[in-house]
């Protein structure tokens, strides 16, 4: 049977159905303040729980913080959570992720009723952050000198690496192209990242202008010698959303 990944935002949920080498993808908007809106959106997942299985639940949110696994105690999760994003506003809860190849934890806020819902409709044993798959993998490759900018509808995460460490994961409002631009310039003078680097953008939106932003990068002479790769969102849902679910 082929596999199914929810995939929630504060505003949207995903259904990406995985089968064999395809990703079909569903956007349902969440308008969780309106009545019956749970039963709304648990009806195209029970359908889609019909013809698929369940491999994992995902959520994404800008609020969250690293930590040094080595020192990780689970026990103080709110502690770690306000040194880098203050008291965990109401109606949230905290939840982690070990991310391996790094040797790090992310601690995150989410939802609860996102987490009562997959806790006892979905019987799914931990929601994931989108995040984390990503940074596994940048961990996993090993990777030299680059920076990474996953793209979420109202945020952007910038990450960067720098002589094989991860040097910055912070997540950021933004408008317009520009508003990444400036940022990722002030990053570069700031982590005195190399002339010549390679620069990946994932796409989760379906809706950013790349051709904008690309044009501008022209007009910075600090980016003349980046090497940029723009990832659109079916190669973003297919490498970082399914690939832990379907070796895709």
């Amino acid at each position: 049977m082929s596999r199914l990944v929810l995939h929630f935002t504060e505003s949207t949920l995903l259904l990406l159905e995985v089968a064999e080498h395809l990703v079909l993808s569903t956007s349902i908007p969440l308008e969780t303040n309106k009545p019956f809106a749970r039963e709304r959106m648990a009806g195209p997942i029970k359908e889609a729980l019909a013809k698929h299985t369940l491999a994992q639940t995902l959520w994404f949110g800008p609020n969250y913080t690293l930590f040094p696994r080595a020192l990780f105690d689970v026990n103080n999760l709110e502690a770690y959570y306000e040194l880098n994003q203050g008291a965990l506003p109401e109606q949230q809860q905290l939840s982690y992720q070990i991310i391996d190849s790094l040797d790090l934890v992310l601690i995150f806020s989410l939802p609860v009723w996102l987490n009562d819902f997959a806790k006892y409709e979905l019987h799914t044993p931990q929601i994931q952050h989108t995040l984390a798959l990503h940074l596994e993998q940048l961990g996993a490759q090993n990777l030299n000198d680059r920076v990474v900018i996953h793209i979420e509808a109202n945020h952007f995460v910038l990450l960067a690496i720098k002589d094989r460490k991860l040097r910055c994961c912070t997540a950021n409002e933004y408008q317009q192209p520009a508003d990444i631009l400036y940022f990722l310039l002030a990053h570069q003078q700031k982590l005195n990242l190399p002339k010549r680097l390679e620069l990946d953008i994932y796409d989760a939106t379906q809706a950013f202008d790349y051709t904008s932003f690309e044009a501008l990068m022209k007009h910075f002479k600090d980016f003349e010698h980046f090497t940029c790769t723009f990832n659109d969102t079916p190669t973003y849902q297919k490498h970082i959303l399914c690939a832990s679910s379907e070796d895709l």
